[in-house]
């Protein structure tokens, strides 16, 4: 049974990443006179790409921010997309005509370049270093020094249906690896769901991503540590998508949802866990609103599935290690910016990343705060008493997640990757053979750069 009010609304939600405005924190600014001497207004140039419902309540935080004080205005500055401003931003350096802020783009691009301030050396005391999520540190820190400042971030985790999970005997205990999830087929597949039958003990998404999640348990990486050859054909990358291919085409004990148009594919995946024809699937913590509305609709209608979340399995006996991605502020680097507004510019993320407005921000849109205080904030404990597992996502960046892997050829090698899982997830290939047809091609672009 398909709702298409779900559909709409996840939609919604994975385009612009949030599904209500936020309400902000007022926090008072530093003093002026801690920053400069002079009495005048500096306005900070802001560019970001965030749209719709995520960039009202970008925008909402720094209308509260400007009203909070009066030594800085922030002046926003809204670009495209991602791609935009990078090439926005580069004909800005040629032109020494730079913003003080963005959030988005290549930051780690322009950093190797030398174009961009160590954020720490801005920063105002109250920002708490200590403070953010471990993973999200790990992201900022460059050369020993904080380069960025996160601003809220994803990782995929794993959605189930915990009262089939219980009923058959287990808990999330033996969610802990890919080969105890699989080994759970006996007990599951068959159960029934009130309207429906478990017909699949997992559902990962589509594409590359959850694979590369798990060959990154599996201690496979996309390209070698010298940066010199490209390794998605290593044994570690064999190994997870031969066992994925195995369950899905032979022991047919996962499904993959694929094609159609736009979202469809998520849409349907989500279904069959919502509806109780399995187990659970992989998805963003960016579902995490609409799910938990659409399980309870679901069991409204006679539907079993008790809505649950947890953090993504490791590979046999190894820790999980799924990449997770984060939206990073920084401040160019270009002798037409003055002190004064890189200042300025730390002053508003430190207001933007504050406790309250990280939660808020959380638990408007899912996704994962960037600091650990969240979980001790009265309102966002009052937010998990109603939302189980609404941490998930942040715990998980926290102890387990490592920052993704950023393609040095612009996209080539995980357009080589996707083209390879295709091939064994939809037409059952020969894993091997088509991860060394990948890695060969992606080979000859990363040579390009030598």
């Amino acid at each position: 049974m398909k709702k298409l009010w779900i559909a709409a609304m996840l939609a919604t939600l994975l385009v612009t990443g949030c599904t209500q405005e936020s309400e902000i924190i007022e926090q008072t600014a530093p003093a002026a006179e801690e920053v400069s001497e002079s009495t005048e207004t500096v306005e900070i140039e802001f560019w970001h790409a965030l749209g719709g419902t995520l960039g009202d309540g970008l925008h909402e935080i720094i209308a509260a921010y400007n009203a909070s004080q009066d030594r800085y205005e922030v002046v926003p500055v809204v670009i495209g997309s991602y791609s935009e401003i990078d090439e926005k931003l580069q004909a800005a350096y040629a032109g020494n005509n730079v913003p003080a802020l963005v959030a988005g783009g290549s930051h780690d691009v322009f950093y190797a370049k030398g174009l961009v301030e160590y954020f720490e050396d801005y920063m105002p005391q109250s920002y708490d270093k200590g403070d953010i999520v471990g993973g999200f540190m790990k992201a900022a820190v460059m050369e020993g020094r904080m380069a960025f400042a996160p601003a809220y971030g994803t990782s995929q985790v794993m959605y189930y249906n915990k009262a089939v999970l219980e009923e058959a005997g287990h808990s999330a205990g033996d969610l802990k690896s890919w080969q105890t999830l699989s080994a759970l087929q006996g007990d599951i597949i068959g159960m029934d769901t009130g309207l429906n039958t478990i017909e699949y003990v997992w559902e990962p998404m589509w594409g590359p991503d959850n694979i590369a999640d798990i060959v990154s348990s599996n201690g496979g990486r996309f390209i070698s540590e010298d940066g010199e050859t490209v390794t998605i054909n290593s044994p570690e990358w064999v190994e997870v998508l031969e066992a994925m291919r195995q369950w899905l085409h032979e022991d047919q004990i996962m499904r993959i949802h694929s094609g159609g148009q736009g979202w469809e594919y998520w849409y349907k995946t989500m279904d069959d866990w919502v509806y109780g024809k399995s187990l659970g699937y992989t998805g963003s913590p960016g579902d995490y609103v609409i799910a938990l509305e659409a399980v309870k609709e679901a069991r409204a209608q006679g539907y079993k599935n008790e809505f649950a979340v947890t953090h993504q399995p490791g590979w046999g006996d190894k820790d999980p290690a799924p990449y997770f991605y984060s939206m990073m502020y920084f401040i160019p680097k270009n002798k037409s910016l003055s002190e004064e507004e890189k200042l300025g510019a730390a002053d508003f993320v430190t207001f933007a990343t504050n406790t309250e407005n990280t939660a808020k921000f959380s638990i408007a849109t899912g996704y994962a705060a960037v600091r650990n205080s969240v979980l001790e904030l009265p309102e966002y404990q009052s937010y998990l008493e109603s939302n189980p597992d609404a941490d998930a996502a942040l715990k998980q960046i926290d102890q387990f997640a490592v920052p993704a892997f950023i393609d040095p050829t612009g996209g080539a090698i995980t357009e080589a990757l996707r083209e390879a899982v295709d091939l064994v997830q939809i037409e059952n290939k020969p894993v091997q053979e088509v991860l060394d047809a990948a890695q060969e091609k992606a080979q000859r672009e990363l040579d390009k750069l030598k």
